[in-house]
């Protein structure tokens, strides 16, 4: 069975992108052993690591972010634009 490693090396090398997180195969792992398999990947790995089915979709979302920061700002501009609509009053619905 190919590494981690060896995978991210392969999409790196045939595809003009860079890894910028993983994401985890919980199959047969209890959350213990999903929390240190996320640890240690981090560790061998120097990239962000996560487990999208039973981790908050935060960390997911941030690996994102991290690498993107243009995206950062675009969200936080997208959100205060949001919190304006979001205050502002209904108008009547006329019935």
């Amino acid at each position: 069975m190919p590494t981690v490693q060896s995978e991210i090396a392969l999409i790196e090398a045939f595809a003009d992108t860079r890894v910028i997180g993983v994401t985890l195969n919980h199959e047969h792992m209890d959350d213990a052993e999903v929390g240190a398999a996320i640890d240690e990947l981090e560790l061998d790995l120097g990239l962000p690591v996560t487990d999208p089915l039973t981790r908050p979709l935060d960390r997911l979302v941030d690996m994102v972010l991290l690498a993107f920061p243009a995206l950062s700002r675009s969200v936080e501009a997208a959100a205060e634009a949001g919190a304006l609509v979001a205050e502002q009053p209904l108008a009547p619905s006329g019935r």
